[in-house]
């Protein structure tokens, strides 16, 4: 149900958008959508709400840290798997969409441990 209201909510914005943020020098936030324990890493699931994007960058803190680049994907992509998240530790990521020289402002923050059983 969770998984349901947020693609619902993701829909919704993504109908609202597009020529008039542009227009002001603003492109949409890609909308992480699940961290999860995978293989002994992390894999990533977002949706891309500025389909036009040239790519989307991640972000990622390990336990308490500051966040640093963890990697950088097509724009036509909505999901990777982060095969550095692999010590038992809490990992938080957020996203971002480039466009030309226009950054989005960061998603929402997800938090997994690669370690946890599923």
């Amino acid at each position: 149900m969770k998984t349901f209201l947020i693609t619902a909510f993701a829909i919704a914005l993504a109908a609202c958008s597009s020529s008039d943020d542009e227009a002001d020098g603003t492109i949409q936030a890609p909308m992480l959508m699940d961290v999860e324990p995978m293989e002994g890493a992390l894999h990533l699931t977002w949706m891309n709400m500025q389909a036009d994007a040239d790519s989307v960058e991640a972000e990622r803190k390990m336990d308490t840290g500051e966040f640093e680049p963890a990697f950088t994907v097509p724009g036509t992509v909505d999901n990777r798997m982060d095969a550095e998240a692999t010590d038992d530790m809490p990992y938080t990521y957020r996203l971002r969409a480039k466009k030309g020289a226009i950054y989005s402002a960061y998603s929402n923050e997800m938090t997994a441990n690669p370690q946890d059983a599923e």
